[in-house]
């Protein structure tokens, strides 16, 4: 019989007990699970996009159809709607301008602010269009995005004016004017520099100012969303107008919450078509938690409209969307968001 040496004996126990300790010591703590986010929740809503007027509400609160009076011009632009989209059927462009602060000096909070304030900016002027302020957003974004220069945020004021100028141009009858926006601008700029200005955009974009938007996504779903509804309970506007106005209120609603979320830089990171279309699903169910009266089956037509339209990352957006909706909203933001002449 052989016995081991007994200090080597002691010395492999030796070893294990550091090794034990060692390990302890080493292996890190496994991280804590963050609680997952319930962005059905509707507590803590710093901003609250759902305004409605007193007739507005007493439309979401009625169930009944009671068929209103239409004039004949809204009669009609709503069937020649109806049969364009029958001729014209449309898909969404997934675009996104993600990283289009990356290669500048140009803060988040910069670029926050000169967007409110271009919002603010054209809800002084009665001309201006819905989608102006959208379409400003998309040249701002891709231009910072393609041009190779550093930029500052000493350039962001001459950039937004410019951007502001190119998107009413495109969108508005009666476009805001060079003067309008030099005088606007305090006059840190003159004429010349302003269309120097526009120029230097313009070759970077390559002359492509009709940039896809947030808001020609959403306006496409929520026309979209209207046709396929009234198409499934086979009526009209005049049949059933406390439908129609029910709609218009949802996207009166959307269109405020779209106009929040579209100032942060962080929204980049989705596709346009992902943000539109959370900001109307977001604004059905938060309807739905106020108790208000909504047409059926409107969320299964939305979610078969994501479907056909290939609309990802759609759980993460509305997660984010639910945060932003918790932020504190800065004076400007108030000013501007307070601005609801909607036109649909």
């Amino acid at each position: 019989m052989q016995f081991s040496d007994i200090t080597n004996l002691e010395n492999s126990s030796h070893n294990l007990k550091t090794k034990s300790q060692v390990s302890q010591k080493t292996i890190p703590a496994s991280p804590k699970k963050k609680p997952s986010v319930n962005y059905m929740d509707i507590h803590n809503f710093k901003f609250e996009w759902i305004c409605l007027d007193d007739f507005e509400l007493e439309i979401m609160y009625q169930i009944d159809c009671n068929p209103l009076q239409y004039s004949k011009n809204e009669q009609m632009q709503w069937f020649q709607n109806y049969h364009l989209h029958l001729s014209y059927p449309l898909k969404l462009d997934h675009i996104n301008t993600q990283e289009s602060l990356k290669h500048h000096s140009i803060c988040e909070f910069g670029r926050n602010k000169i967007i409110c304030w271009i919002g603010q900016v054209l809800g002084s002027f009665e001309s201006t269009s819905n989608e102006t302020y959208f379409l400003a957003i998309s040249i701002f974004d891709k231009f910072l995005q393609q041009y190779p220069y550093s930029l500052s945020n000493q350039e962001l004021l001459s950039i937004g004016i410019s951007c502001l100028s190119l998107a009413s141009k495109q969108k508005d009858i009666y476009c805001l004017t060079a003067s309008q926006l030099v005088q606007i601008s305090g006059e840190i700029m003159t004429e010349d520099q302003l269309a120097k200005c526009q120029f230097q955009i313009l070759q970077t974009l390559q002359y492509q100012i009709e940039i896809p938007n947030y808001f020609k996504n959403f306006d496409y779903i929520m026309r979209d969303l209207e046709f396929r509804y009234f198409q499934l309970m086979s009526s009209n506007i005049v049949k059933n107008s406390l439908m129609k106005m029910k709609i218009s209120a949802i996207y009166k609603c959307t269109l405020n919450l779209l106009r929040y979320v579209t100032q942060y830089y962080d929204t980049t990171i989705f596709y346009q078509s992902t943000i539109a279309y959370c900001c109307i699903y977001y604004t059905i169910k938060r309807m739905e938690l106020l108790k208000f009266r909504q047409l059926d089956d409107l969320t299964k037509i939305l979610m078969s409209i994501q479907i056909e339209q290939n609309i990802v990352n759609t759980e993460i957006a509305l997660k984010y969307i639910y945060r932003l909706c918790q932020n504190d909203l800065t004076q400007t933001q108030s000013e501007f968001l307070s601005q609801t002449d909607f036109k649909y």
